[in-house]
C-alpha cells in the first residue's frame, strides 16, 4: 500500500495535522492576533488628494484637453456676433420749461417702480415693431423667420424651454404649440427683443441698452433706432396726454360757464327781488345808517351821562364845582371884584367903623355883585338843567331809530344768507371757470413745447471687435470646466477602483511590514527586467532590490534571518518571479550563496530565464516524485553563487507533492547547504499550493503590483496565510512610480565625474547670471 503512494505521479503524503495556535508563535510579530486587523483605515488628507489627482493625472489632463479643444474649435467655428451700446438718460421728472406744471397723468410713482417700468418699455413688443419697420428689418437676411434653426439653437433652446418652466415664477412666453401659431411680425418681434439688452446703472440714471447682430453697422443702427423712437414715443405719448387734456378742459369750461352764468342770473333776480345793493357794509345803506345810529345814539349815551352828572351837582348845590362855573368868565370877574370890594369894605370898617359913609357905598356894591353872582349861577344851572333834558330827549329819539335800524337790518340778514349761498356759488363758479381757462391757455401753450424727461446721452458706433464668440473666456471656462470634470472623474476612478495603487494603501490599510517598492521598468529595462540587477547593477530597479533585500535579511528585529523565503502575490501576472529572481541575484552580489527554487508546478518559468537553451526537464517535480534525487534536479547558473532548481515536467497533483515528506526533507537540505534558499510559489488564489508551501519556509514575503492586485485579493490572502500560520516578514510593491525625489537622490548618488562636471559649470554659469 505504501509503494502505491509513493509511486511517481501518484505520492500522497499523510496529512499532517497542525494546532494553528501552536503555529502562532512563528508569525512575524507585526501580525500578532493583538496587533491584526485586516480593515485599518486612516482618515483622508490634503495630501491623499493631492496624491489621486497626480495617479489619475491622465484622466485630468484629457479631460481638460477635450473640453479645452472642443470650446476652442467651436469658439472659432462660431459666427462672430457684434454688440453696439447707447448710454441714454431717464429722468424722473420731466423738465419745467413754463412756469406751470405740464398735464400729465396725476399718478404718484415710486422711483423705483417708475424706473423698472422705463426698462420694461424698452423692451416693449410695440416699440420694437416701430423700429423693425423703420429698419425694414423684415427683409435683412439675419432676421430671416422662414430660415431655418441651427444645431446650436436647437439644443439652446430644448434646454432653455424646460428650465423656465422649472424655475419659480418663470414660464414660457410662448410654448412650442403656440410658436406654430405666431405671426412672422411676432416671430420677428421675438427675434429682436432677443438681441436687445437694457442695463440700467443703479448709481446714476443713466441706462446702456445694447443690442447683438453679426453686422456691425446694423448692431449700431438699431440700437441709435431703438432709443431715439422710444424718446419720440414718450413725447408722442406726453402729447397725447396733453390733447386730451386740451378736450377735457374744454368741454368743463363750457359746463362751467353755463352753470356760472346761470347763478349769476339767479343772483341778479333775487337782489333785485328784495331791493339788495349789496350786503357790503360799506356799500349797502340798511347797514351804513345801522351804523351811523349806533355811533350816534352811544355818543348821545356818552354826552347824557356827562350831562347827568352835572345836572346832579348842579341839584347838590356844588355850584363852585360845576366846571360851567369854573370856566365862566363873568363869573370870575365878578368874583374877583366882590373880593377886592370886600377887602376894601372890610379895610373901612375896620379903620372907620360902619357909619362911614364910603362903607355904605362899597357895601351896596358888595351886595349888587353877590346879586349878580346868583343871579347868573341859577343861570347855569338852568342851562345845566335844560342841557341834561336836550341829551336825555336826543338819547330817547337816536335809540328808537336805532331800533327801528335794527329790525330792517334783521330783515335783511335773513335774506343774506340766501343772498350770500347765491353770490359764494357764483364766485366758486367763477374761480374754477378762471382756473379752467387758465389751465386750458397752459395746456394749449404746452402742446406746442417738445421736452421729454429723456435724452440720450452718447449714440453706439459700429463696433470694431467682435462681442462674440469671446474665445479666451470660453477656453478659460472650458479649461475650468474640464479640470473640474477631471477632478471628479479622477476621484470616481478612485472611489471604485480597488486595487493597490502605491504603499500608502498598504501602510494604512494593513499592518504588515513594509519592505520596499520595485519601480516601473521603462521601454529598455523591460527585455532584461528578470536578471536587471545583474545585466544593468547601476538602475534605479537595482537599487530597489538591494533595498529590498536588505530589509528582507536585517529587519527581522531580535529574530535570525529567513533562511529560506516563499514569494508569493495573490494573483498571477504581479511579478513575484521577477522579484525571486532579482532578489536571489542581490543576496549573491553581497557573496551569499543562495538557491532559486521554482514551486510553481503549474506555469513554471525559471527555466526559461536561467536555462534558456534547456528546456524543463527534471526538476522539482521529478524530486518530489522520487524519479530523481536532489543532485540531479540543482544546476548552476552562470552566475556564481547562484543554483537554480526549475520546477520539471507539471504533474496533475501539485498540492500532494508540496504537502509531502520529500518537500520538507529537500527544504531542509537546502537551507544546511546555501545561505539563503528562495521559493517562487504559485499566486494564494484559491489554491492550496501557496498555503501548503508557507507552513514548510522560514517566511513569506508577499508581492503587491500596482494596479493589478486589489485590496479585497489582498486582504483575503493574508486572512488565509494567517488561517495556516504563515509567518508573514511583509510586503513589498512592483511596478511603482517613485516620482522626481528618488531619482533625483539616485542620480545624485550615482553621477559620473563627467556629469558632475557639468553640473558644477551650469549652475556657475546661474550664478553669473544672477
Amino acid at each position: 500500500m505504501d509503494d502505491k503512494l509513493n509511486r511517481p505521479g501518484r505520492q500522497i503524503t499523510k496529512v499532517e495535522v497542525v494546532d494553528v495556535d501552536e503555529r502562532r508563535k512563528d508569525i512575524h510579530p507585526a501580525l500578532q492576533e493583538s496587533d491584526y486587523d485586516l480593515y485599518l483605515e486612516e482618515s483622508s488628507s490634503l495630501n491623499d488628494y493631492i496624491n489621486v489627482i497626480k495617479r489619475r493625472k491622465k484622466v485630468v489632463l484629457a479631460c481638460l484637453f477635450i473640453s479645452v479643444f472642443i470650446v476652442g474649435i467651436a469658439s472659432l467655428m462660431m459666427q462672430k456676433i457684434y454688440k453696439a451700446a447707447a448710454t441714454v438718460e431717464i429722468a424722473p421728472e420731466d423738465p419745467k420749461i413754463t412756469g406751470f406744471q405740464e398735464v400729465m397723468e396725476l399718478k404718484t410713482q415710486a422711483q423705483d417702480e417708475f424706473y423698472e417700468t422705463q426698462y420694461k418699455l424698452l423692451r416693449s413688443r410695440s416699440l420694437a415693431r416701430e423700429v423693425i419697420n423703420k429698419l425694414d428689418l423684415k427683409s435683412h437676411p439675419e432676421f430671416d423667420v422662414n430660415k431655418k434653426p441651427g444645431l446650436l439653437a436647437i439644443v439652446k433652446s430644448s434646454i432653455t424651454a424646460p428650465i423656465k418652466k422649472i424655475l419659480p415664477g418663470g414660464k414660457d412666453e410662448y410654448p412650442i404649440e403656440q410658436q406654430k401659431e405666431l405671426t412672422e411680425q411676432e416671430k420677428l418681434v421675438n427675434a429682436f427683443l432677443g438681441r436687445v439688452k437694457v442695463t440700467p446703472d443703479r448709481e446714476s440714471r443713466l441706462v446702456d441698452v445694447s443690442f447683438e447682430s453679426a453686422d456691425p453697422k446694423l448692431s449700431a443702427e438699431a440700437v441709435n433706432t431703438l432709443a431715439d423712437q422710444y424718446i419720440e414715443w414718450v413725447l408722442e405719448k406726453k402729447l397725447g396726454v396733453t390733447k386730451s387734456a386740451v378736450a377735457s378742459l374744454t368741454n368743463q369750461l363750457k359746463t362751467v360757464k353755463e352753470k356760472l352764468e346761470k347763478t349769476q342770473d339767479e343772483l341778479s333776480e333775487f337782489a333785485k327781488k328784495w331791493d339788495i345793493v349789496s350786503l357790503d357794509k360799506d356799500l349797502n345803506l340798511t347797514y351804513k345808517q345801522l351804523g351811523d345810529l349806533n355811533d350816534a345814539l352811544a355818543k348821545a349815551e356818552t354826552d347824557r351821562l356827562a350831562q347827568e352828572a352835572i345836572y346832579e351837582e348842579a341839584k347838590a348845590g356844588n355850584y363852585e364845582l360845576l366846571p360851567q362855573v369854573i370856566n365862566d368868565p363873568s363869573i370870575r370877574q365878578l368874583k374877583t371884584e366882590y373880593v377886592r370890594l370886600k377887602s376894601q369894605y372890610d379895610n373901612l370898617d375896620a379903620r372907620y367903623g360902619a357909619n362911614y359913609p364910603e362903607m355904605k357905598e362899597i357895601g351896596a356894591q358888595v351886595v349888587r355883585i353877590q346879586y349878580e353872582i346868583e343871579s347868573q349861577l341859577n343861570e347855569i344851572a338852568q342851562s345845566i338843567k335844560k342841557g341834561y333834558q336836550a341829551a336825555k330827549k336826543k338819547e330817547d329819539i337816536l335809540r328808537q331809530r336805532a331800533d327801528v335800524q335794527k329790525a330792517r337790518a334783521g330783515e335783511l340778514n335773513e335774506l343774506a344768507t340766501q343772498y350770500q349761498v347765491l353770490d359764494g356759488e357764483v364766485n366758486s363758479n367763477k374761480t374754477i371757470y378762471q382756473n379752467l381757462l387758465q389751465r386750458l391757455k397752459e395746456t394749449e401753450v404746452t402742446s406746442g413745447i417738445r421736452a421729454s424727461n429723456v435724452q440720450v446721452i452718447d449714440y453706439a458706433f459700429p463696433p470694431l471687435h467682435p462681442y462674440k464668440p469671446k474665445i479666451l473666456f470660453n477656453v478659460l471656462i472650458a479649461a475650468i470646466m474640464g479640470l473640474m470634470t477631471g477632478v471628479m472623474l479622477a476621484f470616481g476612478f478612485e472611489h471604485f477602483d480597488r486595487t493597490i495603487r502605491d504603499e500608502e494603501d498598504i501602510r494604512k490599510r494593513f499592518p504588515i511590514p513594509f519592505m520596499g517598492k520595485i519601480p516601473a521598468a521603462s521601454g529598455s529595462e523591460v527585455g532584461v527586467l528578470d536578471k536587471i540587477v545583474y545585466t544593468n547593477p547601476l538602475s534605479k530597479i537595482s537599487e530597489a532590490f538591494r533595498v529590498l533585500k536588505t530589509s528582507v535579511l536585517y529587519t527581522a528585529r531580535n529574530e535570525s534571518a529567513p533562511k529560506s523565503l516563499l514569494v508569493t502575490s495573490t494573483q498571477p501576472l504581479e511579478g513575484k518571479t521577477t522579484i525571486s529572481c532579482n532578489l536571489a541575484l542581490t543576496m549573491v552580489q553581497s557573496g551569499l550563496k543562495v538557491i532559486l527554487v521554482d514551486a510553481d508546478l503549474r506555469r513554471p518559468s525559471l527555466h526559461k530565464i536561467f536555462m534558456e537553451n534547456i528546456k524543463n526537464g527534471n526538476g522539482l517535480s521529478t524530486y518530489l516524485t522520487g524519479a530523481e534525487n536532489i543532485e540531479n534536479i540543482v544546476y548552476h547558473t552562470e552566475i556564481d553563487g547562484l543554483d537554480v532548481i526549475p520546477a520539471g515536467p507539471i504533474m496533475p497533483n501539485p498540492a500532494d507533492l508540496i504537502d509531502s515528506k520529500p518537500m520538507k526533507k529537500l527544504i531542509e537540505r537546502l537551507v544546511k547547504d546555501y545561505d539563503n534558499v528562495i521559493l517562487d510559489g504559485i499566486p494564494v488564489m484559491e489554491l492550496a499550493d501557496t498555503r501548503l508551501l508557507s507552513r514548510q519556509v522560514d517566511s513569506v514575503l508577499l508581492v503587491a503590483s500596482v494596479g493589478i492586485a486589489h485590496r479585497d485579493g489582498f486582504r483575503n490572502s493574508l486572512e488565509e496565510l494567517r488561517k495556516v500560520g504563515a509567518r508573514i516578514i511583509g510586503v513589498v510593491i512592483n511596478r511603482i512610480d517613485i516620482g522626481s525625489t528618488y531619482a533625483g537622490s539616485y542620480d545624485y548618488y550615482y553621477m559620473t565625474d563627467e556629469n558632475e562636471k557639468k553640473r558644477s559649470k551650469k549652475i556657475t554659469l546661474n550664478q553669473r547670471r544672477s
